[in-house]
């Protein structure tokens, strides 16, 4: 039998180019941009059959008779909008652009596509396109595999963190504080060191595993369930409109988990306790409901462990309605509370939170529905470069076709913003009620879709520290009541909720601290609660120094004691929360018990440890020199 020979080439030639195309399996189009009639060209992969060779209204069929994925009309609209948006005069005639969306497959699934694009323009007008594609699905089907690993912790079988607030994010977005509700629940385990200590690494991580394999068949398969910490775990239960069954599922839950280990001779109890905040009662964002969320938690930790809380306060709590809202409910009784009195409501939230960035999400949040923005933004300024750096946002339904530009595009927008800046009777503002009676800004107006704007300068003492933002993609009036609005945010927002960045102004706050501290009667001290090292005690109780008790701890400098006393307060506090709780201290070193609180202090200590405060009414004698009594 002969051989067959085949020709091998030396080179490429055409003949390699259609071998090496056959096997990308490309799908070559033309898009008339004139008459918007997209045709395919040359053989259609098979991949791509039920892709029609012709589309007559292109731009709009492409989506309406998906064609492409509806998750991927953005793709489209971004393309769109390149072609037929301003342009500037030196533009090229020429773009390319390149893309990944989903195409068609068979009947309602699609494929996953790379596309490549080059648009001829004449006179600064979309002419013709011409493109490829190819399938990139087995690409696409190989990360999600790798996503799907990644966002799965291989202990417990649930979702680690980062994939769980991405998934709890994505979730409130796309609800509607007016229709929907949710619950978020923090859920730590009580007595889980001891565990480790006692039984070992490996026996706490099958508690762990338990733990996990719990969570998982007590919700739904609709929740959303992760675990975002060594023992603490988050869990969203969404469309939760039975608020009395929510209280009843939490509270068997946390039945479930208790559990009693045996260490050789010792008991070691095992239990949970969790803090619940609902959406949207307590909070649109995630991260207003995660920080009232772990409020309950530690509600729940300092009275007693083994419990579950719901967050409660004066502004947040209101109890669930279970048919339609009432148009007196909490959201609009706190909205008549913010606009009657805004100073006075954003100060309430500041007390009750104890967090100045909550207080600011929280009111820019209501600023924004109270007015119908689409954009809240507040930044700073940095006072030797002039760099602006953006703190808080909020977006409203439209905001992220205001916030989805490029940097340079973020940059010539503040330009053209704060180059109308004024001095008004209400402080510094640049205003603008409809951006396209500007000729000088329009067309960079259009294409960032800013069509009103309204921002107030923030200033401490003579300096100005930064901005607060509010903008619309449409025209809008902006009103005197308004204009009131962003000074008196802006005010507050540089007196009291943004601190100050100087050395001198932390300085003079540091001694004001200090000063303050000294002239409370009773027992008043700081320490570090990770070395217990004393930092701070106030005059009336502060020891003389020998020079032998340099870095002592607060029970041996305060209390003459050499272990740490029987109440302490410290493992009360949460690790880095807010609360204030109730406690007992021993006396110094007389013995007596004394009614006391103790607190977290936001301020960092040694190596980045956490400070607490403790105070006490008593006699500010100074502590005994004795030897100690370790009972």
């Amino acid at each position: 039998m002969d051989e067959v020979h085949v020709s091998v080439p030396t080179e490429f030639n055409g003949k390699i180019f259609d071998m090496l195309d056959e096997l990308e399996q490309h799908l070559y189009f033309r898009w008339d941009l004139t008459k918007d009639i997209l045709t395919l060209h040359g053989t259609v992969p098979r991949k791509f059959r039920d892709f029609p060779r012709e589309v007559c209204h292109a731009s709009t069929m492409l989506w309406t008779q998906k064609l492409l994925h509806p998750d991927d009309r953005a793709v489209l609209h971004t393309y769109l909008h390149m072609l037929f948006g301003p342009q500037a005069e030196d533009a090229p005639q020429t773009r390319k652009a390149v893309c990944k969306l989903r195409i068609r497959h068979h009947g309602s699934s699609y494929l996953w596509a790379k596309v490549h694009l080059i648009t001829y323009f004449t006179d600064h007008r979309p002419i013709v396109a011409f493109g490829n594609l190819r399938s990139i699905q087995a690409q696409k089907l190989w990360q999600a595999r790798l996503q799907r690993r990644a966002d799965y912790d291989s202990l417990t079988g649930l979702l680690t963190k980062d994939a769980a607030v991405r998934q709890i994010e994505s979730h409130l977005a796309l609800s509607s504080h007016e229709h929907d509700s949710a619950v978020l629940l923090v859920l730590d385990a009580d007595g889980f060191k001891a565990i480790n200590d006692h039984l070992g690494h490996l026996f706490g991580d099958g508690v762990l595993a338990e733990m996990g394999h719990i969570i998982k068949h007590h919700f739904r398969q609709a929740d959303i369930k992760g675990r975002i910490g060594g023992d603490e775990f988050i869990i969203l239960l969404t469309h939760a409109t039975d608020l009395a069954g929510v209280e009843e599922h939490c509270a068997a839950l946390v039945r479930d988990m208790q559990r009693e280990y045996q260490s050789e001779d010792r008991s070691l109890p095992f239990s949970i306790s969790m803090g619940a905040a609902l959406y949207p009662d307590h909070g649109l964002t995630y991260d207003e409901l995660f920080k009232h969320a772990d409020r309950a938690l530690y509600e729940a930790k300092s009275r007693g462990k083994n419990q579950f809380r719901i967050y409660k306060n004066k502004f947040y709590h209101a109890p669930q309605v279970e048919s339609q809202r009432d148009p007196e409910c909490t959201v609009d009784l706190q909205m008549k509370a913010f606009h009657d009195n805004m100073a006075e409501f954003i100060l309430q939230i500041f007390y009750e939170t104890n967090s100045a960035a909550a207080a600011i999400d929280y009111a820019i949040g209501m600023l924004g529905r109270l007015y119908n923005f689409d954009r809240i933004t507040i930044a700073r300024t940095d006072q030797e470069t002039g760099a602006h750096c953006e703190l808080h946002e909020w977006l409203g339904p439209k905001g992220t076709l205001l916030k989805n530009l490029s940097e340079d595009s973020l940059a010539k927008r503040r330009t053209m913003i704060f180059r109308h800046v004024k001095p008004t009777p209400y402080g510094v503002m640049s205003l603008c009620e409809d951006t396209s009676k500007s000729p000088q800004d329009a067309a960079f107006a259009s294409f960032c879709y800013l069509g009103a704007y309204a921002y107030s300068l923030i200033t401490q003492g003579e300096e100005t520290i930064g901005y607060i933002g509010v903008e619309r993609t449409q025209p809008m009036k902006i009103t005197p009541e308004l204009i009131r609005s962003l000074n008196v945010f802006s005010v507050l927002l540089g007196n009291i909720l943004l601190p100050s960045n100087t050395a001198e102004g932390l300085r003079q706050e540091s001694h004001l601290l200090r000063d303050v501290l000294d002239h409370l009667p009773g027992i008043v001290y700081a320490v570090d609660k990770e070395t217990l090292e004393l930092i701070y005690a106030s005059r009336a109780i502060r020891p003389v120094d020998d020079g032998s008790l340099t870095e002592a701890p607060c029970y041996r400098l305060l209390h003459g004691r050499a272990v740490p006393c029987r109440h302490c307060p410290l493992p009360a506090l949460s690790p880095a929360g807010q609360e204030c709780v109730a406690c007992t201290l021993d006396g110094l070193g007389d013995g007596k018990l004394l009614p006391a609180h103790a607190c977290n202090l936001v301020e960092t200590g040694k190596d980045g440890h956490r400070l607490a405060l403790i105070a006490a009414d008593a006699p500010t004698s100074p502590p005994a020199r004795e030897e100690d009594d370790p009972s």
